[in-house]
């Protein structure tokens, strides 16, 4: 009987610590299919970029959250890199700055939508222009 108690108490344990370790911290999401847009080159002529977005969101819990906006919250990447011109595109410290802007963006979206703000930070892990 007491091995019965002791296994049930571990098995318990065992089972918290998992759900546990899997509600903690940042979960990262890709924005799929990648993001393609035009910004303003230089004179009368568009150039376009392709950008791979990855969101680091607070917990695991925040993932369902995001998925259902997804469609949102792609427009406002789209919308924030359309607004650009080429200077801006091209330029490594204006990029950080853009995914700030992007961020800043995101979750002021989600908090107007579902009182939330459950992105942590916005990383452009692949950004091509031409």
């Amino acid at each position: 009987m007491f091995r019965i108690i002791a296994l049930c108490i571990l098995f318990t344990t065992a089972q918290l610590q998992a759900e546990e370790a899997t509600t903690e911290g940042p979960l990262y999401y890709t924005i799929e299919p990648d993001i393609i847009t035009n910004y303003h080159n230089s004179g009368q002529t568009l150039g376009y970029i392709r950008v791979t977005v990855d969101l680091m969101l607070e917990s695991t819990d925040k993932m369902p959250l995001v998925e259902q906006h997804i469609p949102l919250l792609r427009d406002a990447i789209n919308s924030l890199l359309a607004e650009q011109d080429q200077q801006q595109i091209r330029s490594l410290t204006l990029r950080e700055q853009l995914a700030s802007q992007g961020l800043q963006r995101l979750n002021d979206l989600l908090l107007k939508e579902t009182g939330e703000t459950p992105i942590r930070r916005l990383l452009f892990t692949k950004f091509l222009y031409q």
